[in-house]
């Protein structure tokens, strides 16, 4: 014969099941928990990672374009006002040594330096 329980087993099984669930509970909140964190973390990672990237993105442009911008004042300079020898050679001596000109302007500013007497040392040197 099977014996009933009496009320204080079956109190004492609610408790056991009550103090499962509740177990059972904190497990699953922390492994959520757990993969929250993994989760936010990836995600600011992936982020920080991005932002990254587009600041190096904007600082190349701003390079570029000083480069371009910078060129083309000297070429206008040239072009325009090629007995002006002070800010010619000041603006060359920018684009060449500092901004690390290119080939084309080399020989543009040469020719002009060659026709005007202007100093090309910084060119060869690139101090």
């Amino acid at each position: 014969m099977v014996k009933k329980p009496t009320k204080i087993e079956e109190a004492g099984n609610k408790v056991t099941r009550i103090g499962a669930i509740i177990s059972a509970s904190i497990v699953i909140i922390t492994a959520a928990t757990g993969i929250c964190t993994w989760v936010s973390n990836q995600f600011q990672n992936m982020v920080s990672s991005q932002i990254s990237e587009l600041q190096q993105d904007v600082k190349n442009t701003d390079a570029r374009q000083e480069q371009s911008l910078t060129r083309l004042e000297l070429i206008m300079l040239m072009e325009h006002d090629p007995e002006n020898k002070a800010e010619i050679e000041k603006v060359a001596r920018y684009y060449f040594v500092i901004l690390d000109g290119d080939w084309y302007m080399t020989g543009l500013y040469s020719k002009w330096a060659s026709e005007y007497n202007g100093d090309i040392s910084f060119i060869i040197t690139k101090e």
